[in-house]
């Protein structure tokens, strides 16, 4: 069976270098003192990038079985849910081919978004 949960984590990190990168051109626009071309890095990297970041590192954080409030204790803006989920349910649960039965599967698989469920509302 394979461990879905390495996809996030390499999107994560993924994620991260993209800051990384923006932010380097971000410095080389400066100097060149393009400051629309700046302005449009940052906002990607602050907008786009950073969510995607967030919302990934949530649903990585579910599938490790870390608790909300520990990964965010003092957030006050709270993630797009619809986000985190469909990457829960993208990356979550597998099937096991040879050891279980699609019923028990479809089962695990309901039973962590229900758990999924109750985590985001803590």
């Amino acid at each position: 069976m394979r461990d879905s949960r390495i996809y996030l984590k390499v999107k994560v990190k993924s994620l991260a270098a993209e800051a990384r990168i923006i932010r380097h051109e971000e410095t080389k626009a400066r100097k060149w003192k393009n400051t629309t071309l700046r302005v449009g890095l940052a906002g990607h990297r602050r907008g786009i990038v950073r969510s995607a970041a967030r919302h990934t590192h949530l649903a990585y954080g579910f599938l490790r079985g870390r608790p909300y409030k520990a990964m965010e204790a003092k957030c006050a803006i709270k993630p797009d849910w619809k986000r985190v989920l469909a990457m829960v349910e993208k990356y979550g649960a597998d099937y096991d081919h040879g050891n279980e039965s699609w019923q028990d599967f479809q089962k695990r698989k309901s039973e962590q978004l229900e758990h999924f469920k109750d985590w985001s509302k803590a």
